[in-house]
């Protein structure tokens, strides 16, 4: 199989990145510097794991559930289908219904968040999977939901529900894309 292009969807980390609020934020710290006689060029780098381009494990969410480093990688390596997604609000079923997602699929979901500027502040409204959704995405069996925000379920949600029907039917979760230049 050829692989006709592969496109770098992820983000960046430095002092500006967007976080989630209530995050500690980012810090790089020099700590050996050629200029100052050193050997080398060394950093620290301290930060939350929900940071920029990420996947959620099922432990996010799930008491006694897979860390990262136990999640299978496989559900996301390969071709991937992007959707453009014209919803102001959220993302329901109705909205998945006539795409062509079929099991096993990475599912990217592009939307307005595409548009925010991910070096910036944060943004309270952005487009997210409601719950429908989830379980529309769960009983196709794919591998894989990607979206262009922080997160796919919504800032003022309480339960995680969306998190955990995708989890716990052992889908893989990315966040952070950035699909802004990213055809369909």
């Amino acid at each position: 199989m050829k692989i006709k292009r592969i496109i770098d969807i992820s983000g960046t980390i430095n002092d500006k990145t967007t976080i989630w609020p209530g995050d500690d934020g980012i810090i790089i710290d020099r700590i050996q510097n050629i200029e100052n006689g050193d050997a080398c060029n060394l950093s620290t780098l301290h930060m939350g794991v929900h940071t920029s381009t990420h996947v959620d494990a099922p432990l996010h969410f799930i008491a006694g559930g897979a860390d990262v480093t136990s999640v299978n990688l496989k559900r996301f390596i390969g071709f991937a289908k992007v959707f453009h997604l014209s919803v102001q609000e959220c993302i329901r079923a109705a909205d998945l219904s006539s795409l062509d997602i079929n099991s096993g699929d990475i599912v990217l979901l592009k939307t307005r968040n595409s548009s925010f500027d991910l070096n910036d502040v944060f943004h309270k409204e952005f487009v997210y999977l409601d719950e429908s959704a989830a379980k529309y995405l769960a009983d196709k069996k794919i591998a894989t939901v990607g979206i262009d925000y922080l997160s796919v379920e919504s800032y003022y949600a309480e339960n995680a529900i969306v998190h955990k029907v995708l989890l716990q039917n052992e889908i893989g979760i990315i966040e952070g894309l950035r699909l802004h230049d990213v055809q369909e």
